[in-house]
């Protein structure tokens, strides 16, 4: 079984990111609080900045663990999937520059109702893609264009079709 987390350099920057924007932002809002505008506009921001702040601390709690039966994702709510289930199989790239150079993917696995996503920062996250191309393979699963590009990206083969 291999066991997968996010690296701590990453979830530093993040907490950073967070909590710096969440100060700033909430430092306009006491500056100028009877402003409607001020407090609409920077006590939204600083609810966003706080929300990826907490989002961040689950991930810094969360476990992939990934064997021949399955994934499970233990360490905030606890989900797991069976590789034998799966029914979908989706791996979506973000692009941060308009020119692709730099950017993140999130492969996204859905079974019986469930569903499990996973980004590219991830420590393994191309052994998860790499297994759940294994998976949409043997399952003979049809999968979007995007998707199969994206994997073809990654060098995975796949015998899946595009649809």
């Amino acid at each position: 079984m291999n066991v997968y987390r996010y690296p701590m350099d990453r979830i530093l920057a993040d907490y950073f990111l967070g909590g710096s924007g969440a100060l700033m932002s909430g430092a306009l809002v006491a500056l100028a609080p009877t402003s409607p505008f001020v407090l609409v506009l920077f006590g939204g921001l600083t609810g966003l900045f706080l929300l990826f702040t907490i989002r961040t601390a689950i991930r810094q709690r969360l476990r992939i663990a990934a064997d021949a039966d399955g994934i499970r994702l233990t360490g905030g709510w606890v989900r797991s999937l069976r590789w034998d289930e799966v029914e979908a199989v989706k791996l979506r790239y973000f692009s941060t520059r308009r020119r692709r150079k730099s950017g993140w993917m999130t492969l996204t696995l859905h079974a019986r109702g469930r569903r499990v996503s996973i980004d590219s920062h991830l420590d393994g996250f191309e052994a998860l893609v790499r297994r759940a191309g294994e998976v949409a393979n043997a399952r003979h699963l049809v999968l979007d264009p995007a998707t199969a590009s994206n994997f073809a990206a990654l060098d995975v083969a796949l015998e899946s079709i595009a649809r």
